[in-house]
């Protein structure tokens, strides 16, 4: 059994990771975690954002839990602050509205090997976001500029 986090979106989008299921699987900005986001672009994700642990009960699989993270954490679109993860179910998670998101798959070798590949969404362009802005402030000083 793994835990496979397939990177979607974010600065990491693209990337695969693969953890044994003996071991905790924490989420976050801050360099300790597993699954570690840049700490410069990923600023949705807080720097210990969320764990992904064996459920308390015996054999009861594994849980997803938001460490209190400033943008919570979203499982299928939905807010959460913790979630069960069933073994050969993929769920899509996000770190923040906007933020890095992840595919989370808790599998065997078999299950793994027949998970379709991953969505992994465009890069936005860099300059996007400064246009946007300027576009919108340059909307602003016209309107100002008529009525004057």
């Amino acid at each position: 059994m793994r835990v496979v986090i397939d990177h979607v979106a974010g600065s990491r989008r693209g990337q695969r990771q693969e953890f044994p299921t003996t071991m905790r699987v924490r989420f976050g900005r801050h360099p300790d975690c597993e699954v570690s986001f840049d700490p410069h672009r990923d600023i949705d994700a807080s720097s210990r954002h969320a764990e992904l642990r064996a459920a308390p009960a015996a054999d009861a699989g594994w849980v997803l839990v938001d460490l209190g993270s400033s943008n919570g954490t979203y499982v299928e679109g939905h807010r959460v602050t913790e979630t069960a993860v069933t073994h050969g179910v993929a769920l899509s998670v996000e770190f923040g509205p906007g933020g890095p998101r992840i595919r989370l798959f808790v599998g065997d070798d078999a299950a793994i090997e027949s998970l379709p590949p991953a969505p992994v969404e465009p890069a936005r362009p860099p300059w996007l976001t400064p246009a946007i802005g300027a576009g919108i402030a340059l909307v602003l000083l016209v309107l100002l500029l008529t009525r004057c």
